[in-house]
Formats: structure tokens, C-alpha cells, sequence
């Protein structure tokens, strides 16, 4: 019973097994005619990228803004002064203005217009002094000046005599005061009578006291003359030198009140137009903005921020085309000048997408017209270098 069997169970498996190793066969060649055809169509294509990669822009995109030739100016009040209030603005926001043209008036201005007056007066008074003194003395010269100290000292006994009076009128009056103040408390008399006696002390008090000062000037004048009666009997070349000292330090202090003067105003520091008022009259200077914002409008720049990527490519002479929605068509421009350092940019655009972070250099571009953007200042417009 086996061994019939065992003949139908061979003749099953062969047939099996052969169909097996075909399957097999055919898995083979499907994986690898796959894979020939994936190399082939990856080969072809790589050309294509190659070629994509060699191919550079004409030209660089970025974002800028304008600003005048030199950038804008703050003005501000000079810094020996501190704080400063503005007394009368001369200028108003559009105006053109020259370099040394005033175009503030500061609180210090009256004050120095006085020193300077008084400076100028004490030189010229040095100067005939010391033309008197180099010419010498003559016998009027010095009778004049013996009259000038006769009359100094009777001044000065004629300001004691009258010192003197008040003195004994301001005792008599102390005492009036006194006694009635006694009587007031008492209150024998109103507090009406002895403000009265109490007023005429004080009075009298007062007239002492500045009759005292004249004493004291008329006797520095009295010194004054003396010391001029010497020096006019006796000419020396010491009192020369003395003479060409003094008239020195008075021309010194001539030219201090002038820079004095010259430092109560604010001057336009370069040619330019006003963009802004940043104090106005009866205002304290703003130490960060000024007194007024000043730009050279008539040559408008562009400052592109060109990525540190492109920035090989741009070069000094090449052409840019800028545009905005604040002015019609294009205007045209060349590159001035490229940045030193790299910095992070400061113009935003509004694609949500943009990088906010990147690394820029600033590159000038000076603007073939000038007029068509002179007041749009600081406007944010696009770039492109042609490269």
C-alpha cells in the first residue's frame, strides 16, 4: 500500500518546484529593470540642473530708503550751554538755509549781547589809556587829575556828613520805636501808630546802610584817582607794560563775549533744507532731537540693503532702478559707494514671509533726479542693481 503511493507524490512535487524558480525568476528581472530605468532618467536630468545652477540673475532686488546727501542732520543747541529755551525760531519747516545762518534765537542772547557791549567799552577805555599813558603827562593833564582827587575826597566828607545825620536820626528812631513799643503792649496806642515809628526805623536803616556803599565806592574812586595823579606825574616803561596788559585782557574778553554770543544762537551746520521742527519757541531744546531736522534735498540718495550674498556682485558705477507707490515710473540712479560692516536690516517689508533677521551691507545709490523725491524723505522704496 506505500509503495503505490510514493510514485504519485513525486510526480506532484517537481512540477511545483519548477514553477517556483520561474516566479522567482521573473521577480528578478522586474526589480531590476526598474532600477535600470530610475538611473537612466536620474542621469538624463542631471544636465538640466547643472545647467539651471550656472545660469546667475542680471540683476540684485532689495529694499531701500531715501535720504539726503549726508543723511539727516539734528541740530542742536551748542553743548557748553546745558539746557537751552528757545527765545524766537527763525526758520520754518521747507526752508532752505545756509551754512553759519542763524535759525534760533536761545534765552542766553540778551545776556550776551550786553557782555559783548561791556567787553567792547572796557577795551576802548584800555586803549586810550594806554595812548595817554605812552604820550606822556602834561602840567593840564595833571592839574585836571589833582582837581579829579580834590573833588573825590570832598565827596567822601560830604557822603560821611550825611551818613553821620542818618546814624543819629536811625538812633532817635530805634528809641521812638522802642518806647512806643512798650506803650503798645501796654495798650496805650494801636498797632497802626507803631507800625508808623516802626516803618520810619527801617527807613532810616536802609538810607544808612546805602549811604555806607557810597562811602566805601567813593573812596575806591578816591583810590582810583590817586593812583592815576602818579602815574600821570611819572611815566614809566612798567606803566606801559602795565597799560598794554590791561588792553590785552580786555581784547581777550572781547573775543570770549563774541563766542559767547556766536553760542547763544543755532546755526545751520551745513547748506540745507528744514524737514522738521523738533523745539519751538518757549520750548527747552530736546537733547536728542534738536531744535530742527536738516538734509541737502537737493541730491536725494538711496541706501539699498543688499544681502551679504549679493553683495560680491554690486559694484561702485553700476546702474539701479528704483520705484515706489509714492511716485510715478522708475527713477534711475548709480551706486556711490558700498558699506565696510555688516549688520542686521533695518528696513521691514510687509511679506509675512520675509526674512527679518538677515545680514545686510548698506550700499548708496546717488539719484539721477533729485526733485521728483526731494520730500519724501526717509520713504521706504525697492531696488534693483543691474549687475
Amino acid at each position: 500500500m506505500k509503495k503505490a503511493l510514493e510514485p504519485k507524490t513525486n510526480r506532484y512535487l517537481i512540477p511545483a518546484i519548477a514553477l517556483a524558480i520561474a516566479a522567482l525568476g521573473v521577480s528578478v528581472w522586474l526589480v531590476i529593470g526598474r532600477s535600470s530605468s530610475n538611473s537612466s532618467s536620474s542621469t538624463a536630468s542631471a544636465p538640466v540642473t547643472n545647467t539651471a545652477t550656472k545660469e546667475a540673475p542680471r540683476s540684485i532686488s532689495a529694499l531701500g530708503r531715501i535720504e539726503p546727501q549726508g543723511e539727516v542732520v539734528k541740530v542742536a543747541s551748542p553743548s557748553a550751554l546745558g539746557t537751552s529755551r528757545i527765545v524766537k525760531l527763525l526758520v520754518k519747516e521747507g526752508d532752505m538755509v545756509k551754512q553759519g545762518q542763524p535759525i534760533a534765537i536761545l534765552d542766553s542772547y540778551d545776556r550776551a549781547v550786553a557782555a559783548l557791549l561791556q567787553a567792547q567799552s572796557q577795551a576802548q577805555e584800555s586803549e586810550r589809556n594806554l595812548a595817554r599813558v605812552r604820550a606822556g603827562a602834561k602840567s593840564g593833564d595833571i592839574a585836571a587829575q589833582e582837581g579829579n582827587v580834590l573833588s573825590a575826597a570832598a565827596n567822601i566828607k560830604s557822603l560821611e556828613a550825611n551818613s553821620a545825620r542818618i546814624r543819629a536820626e536811625l538812633e532817635i528812631a530805634g528809641q521812638d520805636y522802642n518806647r512806643f513799643l512798650k506803650v503798645f503792649n501796654e495798650g496805650a496806642i494801636s498797632q497802626t501808630e507803631l507800625d508808623i515809628y516802626r516803618l520810619r526805623a527801617e527807613t532810616l536803616q536802609g538810607q544808612f546802610f546805602q549811604s555806607q556803599q557810597q562811602i566805601q565806592q567813593a573812596q575806591f574812586q578816591l583810590r582810583q584817582s590817586q593812583g592815576l595823579l602818579s602815574s600821570v606825574r611819572e611815566v614809566r616803561p612798567t606803566d606801559i607794560q602795565f597799560a598794554e596788559a590791561q588792553l590785552q585782557t580786555a581784547i581777550v574778553n572781547v573775543k570770549r563775549a563774541e563766542v559767547d554770543l556766536d553760542l547763544s544762537q543755532v546755526r545751520a551746520p551745513i547748506d540745507g533744507q528744514v524737514l522738521k521742527i523738533n523745539s519751538k519757541t518757549g520750548e527747552v531744546v530736546s537733547q536728542t532731537d534738536g531744535v530742527v531736522d536738516l538734509g541737502n534735498t537737493k541730491q536725494m540718495y538711496v541706501v539699498a540693503e543688499v544681502y551679504e550674498t549679493d553683495i560680491g556682485r554690486v559694484k561702485v558705477g553700476q546702474t539701479a532702478k528704483i520705484d515706489s507707490e509714492a511716485f510715478e515710473g522708475e527713477i534711475t540712479g548709480k551706486v556711490e559707494s558700498i558699506g565696510l560692516s555688516i549688520a542686521k536690516n533695518d528696513i521691514l517689508g510687509t511679506d509675512p514671509a520675509a526674512k527679518t533677521d538677515v545680514r545686510i551691507i548698506e550700499v548708496k545709490i546717488k539719484l539721477d533726479d533729485s526733485k521728483r523725491v526731494a520730500g519724501l524723505t526717509n520713504l521706504q522704496v525697492r531696488v534693483k542693481v543691474e549687475v
